[in-house]
């Protein structure tokens, strides 16, 4: 260790303040972005001050949702991982550069671990903090990844000292089976903010209510792993059997997913549901969309921790969801939701269906989803546990050096 990092490592109180870098490579605003800005707001409750460090490029909305939090971040020249030839040029042109950056700003920072976030690709991190001498915790949230860099990080993932795993299923696609198995792991789900996330507390989206029931409501990112065309196709196998419905699709479009935006509408089209599925674009605030939900979807092809699907859950919707990383372990089929094959449209539609025409169904679904969510997923639980791990890694971190 170095720094403040050293010295205060030697205080043996559990109260002490922490101080943690939080790493992540891409800038545009989402789920993880959501997760780091909330939880190191919450982690002021627990001693540990967090410093957001990010990229410059594309990140004017991270940036300005961690002002309004209260979060310190420290925005430097990083470079993503990308799939056009421009955006892998300029990451392999500057991979070295960017450890630099990272290495300088960990030794010059005071930091007592730093929290990489970004998932199995974003690898400069935990060079980085190797370099510098600072404790590392990878955050794992994925469960689809190339081969390659699959196969990559069962020999980096030894640089860290602790890894955060998502989900049950992103443990078994990535370390399971493995020497990473020696590694400390710990459950951090995504969180949400029960307390905010309530149907009591919601002022109505006006746009989705005025929509005709029932309204089925998905809040996702335009992009293929998000599997909206098995909700489009599942709508198409709707028409006919309910007489009338709306799909309302609320989330952003990245410029690098006009293509596959292009594909939807073009489906859309192809099933005369044009006038039943409207892409309403990004709303700042969801909890109006979904209190006028009569039933929440889920398509995803891939997830870990769908924050969107907790904070659903949290509202007291209905939900009908794939059976993508954890949502098994909190969405009980027939319990308390409706969880399908992915890529099922049939066993989707089947299911919008049989909500749709049962009203005490609905609401006792919603009830029970609602408590499990404020049980198991709520900010103060996750907050918890992301400092026990802190802790526990620092703590052992320090007795090896």
């Amino acid at each position: 260790m170095h720094g403040y990092g050293s010295t205060v490592m030697h205080l043996s109180s559990q109260n002490r303040i922490l101080k943690a870098a939080n790493l992540i490579e891409e800038g545009r605003w989402g789920g993880p972005q959501k997760r780091i800005t909330l939880v190191a707001t919450a982690l002021n409750d627990h001693a540990i001050e967090t410093t957001v460090l990010l990229p410059w490029r594309d990140s004017e909305r991270f940036r300005q949702a961690l002002d309004s939090a209260g979060v310190a971040w420290k925005a430097l020249p990083l470079h993503r991982l990308g799939r056009d030839w421009y955006t892998l040029l300029s990451y392999g042109l500057t991979f070295v550069l960017d450890i630099y950056h990272l290495w300088r700003e960990l030794r010059t920072g005071g930091y007592d671990l730093i929290h990489v976030s970004g998932g199995a690709w974003q690898i400069k991190g935990p060079i980085a903090g190797r370099l510098a001498g600072v404790p590392v915790i990878w955050h794992l949230n994925d469960t689809q990844m190339p081969r390659a860099l699959v196969t990559q990080f069962k020999y980096l993932g030894r640089l860290a000292d602790g890894f955060f795993i998502a989900a049950n299923r992103v443990k078994k696609y990535y370390i399971d089976g493995t020497a990473l198995e020696k590694v400390p792991a710990y459950s951090i789900p995504a969180p949400v903010v029960t307390r905010d996330y309530s149907y009591q507390a919601a002022n109505v989206d006006n746009s989705i209510c005025s929509k005709n029931f029932p309204r089925i409501v998905t809040v996702s990112n335009i992009s293929p792993i998000k599997g909206l065309q098995t909700l489009i196709e599942a709508s198409a196998l709707l028409k006919g059997r309910l007489e009338n419905f709306s799909v309302s699709i609320v989330g952003v479009l990245h410029s690098n997913q006009k293509k596959y935006f292009s594909e939807l509408t073009e489906l859309c089209k192809k099933y005369g549901l044009d006038n039943n599925i409207l892409f309403e674009g990004e709303r700042q605030h969801v909890q109006g969309v979904l209190k006028c939900a009569d039933i929440y979807v889920c398509c995803s092809v891939a997830e870990a921790s769908p924050m969107a699907v907790w904070e659903a859950m949290s509202m007291g919707c209905a939900i009908v969801s794939t059976d993508v990383g954890d949502v098994a372990e909190y969405i009980q089929n027939g319990v308390n939701g409706f969880v399908v094959p992915v890529g099922d449209a049939q066993a989707m539609a089947d299911t919008i269906l049989k909500l749709a025409g049962d009203e005490a169904l609905r609401l006792d679904f919603g009830k029970k989803a609602r408590e499990v969510a404020c049980r198991e997923l709520d900010l103060s639980v996750i907050a918890e546990r992301t400092a026990k791990g802190y802790r526990a890694v620092c703590a052992a971190h320090h007795q090896v050096i």
